[in-house]
């Protein structure tokens, strides 16, 4: 027969063991604890700390900005940049020759412009008018009109507005100012002179050659007469 059930309900729940009593000699050795110590635990209260203020900015000077250098800067009390006044004979003699070098490449420059300019028109207006005679001959009406116009309004445009008319006079000042240091250069390497007075003396006679080939450019470019005097 099986076993009849056992109520559970009447049995006790398990108690934890008792701990064992101190001996006396060690129970009155320990100190007496607080009875809230004993009671229940103390609870542990965050503790917040107010944020501590900011020091003071510490402000660094900066180094002042170094000032602009100017036209002459001084070195020793006395301006780098030598004035033109006290110049050595071969450094006039080198500004010179600079002068007119960059000079007479100037007018070599304005020569080739000025050959662009002349045939930038002239050669459209040819191959226009050629082709629209030739298209007009295979019955190409609309492309032979085109063409007609092209031609006729840059033909139009030269005859109003010429360009390139000073060709020839830059390009005979730029052989003209070549053949001028030439002339110079001669004069100060078969000069006996001292450098200074050979320098002083070939810069005042080549003055007036100068003088003349400014003239006449001055003259083509402002259409005046090449009689008319400086």
């Amino acid at each position: 027969m099986p076993d009849p059930p056992v109520d559970t309900s009447a049995i006790p729940p398990p108690q934890p063991p008792e701990p064992a009593a101190l001996p006396p000699s060690l129970a009155s050795a320990l100190p007496a604890a607080p009875p809230s110590a004993l009671s229940a635990p103390a609870l542990m209260t965050p503790t917040i700390q107010a944020p501590s203020a900011p020091p003071f900015p510490i402000i660094v000077p900066l180094p002042a900005a170094a000032a602009p250098a100017s036209l002459f800067s001084i070195q020793g009390g006395t301006p780098s940049t030598r004035s033109t006044f006290h110049r050595s004979p071969e450094e006039m003699w080198v500004d010179h020759m600079t002068e007119l070098e960059q000079w007479a490449k100037a007018n070599q420059k304005d020569a080739r412009n000025d050959a662009f300019a002349f045939w930038a028109l002239k050669i459209p207006a040819i191959i226009a008018s050629a082709s629209a005679g030739i298209c007009a001959q295979y019955h190409l009406t609309n492309v032979s009109l085109f063409a007609a116009a092209i031609a006729s309004f840059c033909v139009i445009v030269d005859g109003i507005q010429p360009r390139g008319m000073l060709r020839n006079t830059h390009l005979r000042a730029f052989h003209d100012i070549r053949f001028l240091t030439s002339h110079m250069m001669t004069q100060f390497r078969s000069s006996e002179d001292p450098p200074e007075s050979a320098v002083r003396k070939i810069i005042r006679e080549s003055e007036p050659e100068r003088k003349r080939i400014a003239a006449y450019i001055r003259d083509a470019e402002t259409a005046l007469k090449p009689s008319q005097k400086v």
